[in-house]
């Protein structure tokens, strides 16, 4: 290598302890062979993301690592110029244009921000149920307009329609839990009151006092405990609420019911013709009136056809029969058998996915990066959450990438 004055020394302290003066840019760009050299290049965009003030040390960069750090991450994130490997092209190209769900939540990051992530749940080309990770947005409030606001803003940027969203899901995240608080302390208010007005119970100094459910620590477990004797004192009034049945409602109750028949458990001993019908009656958006009597005859050669073949008898759920019909190309015969199927698998059961995103947030933005911008923010968590997709980048495609970008300054 060089030293400042260009000329050669001894590189072994190098290659055996390492170059420890990261923040010392002359002293980096010392060993860069000619102006117009390829590895002159490499160091000016390095430079780049130094002055970014990118962490370069602290990360185990080999092939074999599941974290191989930011600079490696951010590296082949760059390569989000090639149209080919954008994350979010690729998502769209799965989704092949056809029905998917959509899952938001919403949580403050480090900064107090308030965060919306956006997840599709969708079945592929290989009638595989996949669940990505579209985008993280700051949103100024958490009321429903507001979040309606900016899912419309990201269907709109991307070019998808809201019409092909069959399935919705969010956590809580457009409710409003303080308000289901305050009716559990009005309603245990009035419980005292009428108690008091009966004689039931004394009143006093500290006694009756306003109590509401408490949320159980991570560390502590006696805080569980008195989490348990808060529910056990409050029972009466948790039970006055309504939210059991606006989750699983008169509607809800019967689309599960009937979603059931479609399961391959013990050779499809829950199938139930009518049931089926009726299943497909809640998207009529989806089946015309001929293809509903259609999917009568069909279903009925369907169910026989995959009961007398051997490849169906072991299936354990209805991911595996989708991924089975594909495989034997039976998707094609029986495709309204396929499209109610598909319909079934993209409604949402649990929003783990989204919370899975809430927690990469939280290594991505931590106390010491809480100035990170919206956007930046953003192309971290899909580089840290979609890695499989990332996978798929050559070192070449990284480079080419960086050879195309112009050098200038980067400014935070």
């Amino acid at each position: 290598m060089r030293d400042n004055a260009g000329k050669c020394v001894k590189s072994d302290a190098f290659i055996t302890d390492g170059f420890c003066r990261w923040n010392d840019l002359k002293s980096f760009s010392g060993h860069v062979g000619g102006v117009d050299s390829f590895h002159n290049n490499a160091v000016m965009k390095c430079e780049n993301l130094m002055k970014q003030g990118l962490a370069f040390r602290g990360h185990d960069e080999s092939e074999n690592s599941v974290n191989r750090g930011n600079f490696v991450e951010l590296l082949k994130y760059t390569a989000d110029q090639n149209e080919v490997v954008k994350v979010v092209k690729n998502v769209i190209e799965e989704i092949n244009h056809d029905v998917f769900g959509l899952l938001v939540d919403e949580s403050a990051d480090v900064s107090d921000k308030e965060q919306m992530a956006v997840v599709f749940r969708f079945v592929d080309k290989g009638g595989i149920v996949k669940e990505r990770f579209m985008s993280i947005t700051h949103v100024s409030e958490t009321s429903a307009t507001s979040l309606k606001f900016a899912i419309d803003d990201l269907f709109a940027k991307y070019g998808l329609s809201i019409k092909r969203v069959r399935g919705q899901g969010y956590d809580g995240a457009m409710g409003a839990s303080c308000k289901r608080k305050d009716m559990i302390r009005e309603n245990y208010r009035k419980e005292i009151m009428e108690e008091i007005n009966n004689g039931e119970i004394s009143t006093g100094t500290g006694l009756n006092q306003e109590i509401s459910l408490q949320r159980p620590g991570y560390t502590r477990w006696n805080s569980h405990y008195r989490t348990l004797l808060r529910v056990i004192q409050l029972f009466s009034s948790i039970i006055k609420l309504q939210e059991f049945n606006d989750r699983f409602n008169e509607v809800n109750t019967e689309l599960l019911i009937c979603a059931a028949s479609l399961s391959p458990i013990d050779a499809f001993t829950e199938f139930d013709l009518s049931k089926l019908l009726r299943l497909s009656e809640f998207y009529p958006d989806d089946f015309s009136l001929g293809e509903l009597i259609s999917l009568e005859q069909e279903l009925c050669i369907y169910i026989d056809n995959v009961r007398h073949d051997e490849r169906f008898s072991n299936l354990e759920n209805l991911g595996d029969l989708a991924r089975m019909l594909v495989e034997t190309r039976k998707h094609m015969s029986y495709p309204l058998v396929y499209r109610l199927l598909k319909l079934v698998l993209i409604l949402h059961v649990a929003t783990t996915t989204v919370e899975r995103c809430f927690s990469a947030m939280k290594i991505v933005k931590t106390y010491r990066r809480n100035r990170i911008g919206d956007q930046f923010l953003n192309d971290c968590l899909v580089c840290f959450i979609e890695k499989d997709v990332f996978k798929t980048i050559t070192n070449e495609t990284v480079v080419t990438s960086f050879q195309n970008i112009k050098y200038r300054r980067m400014l935070l």
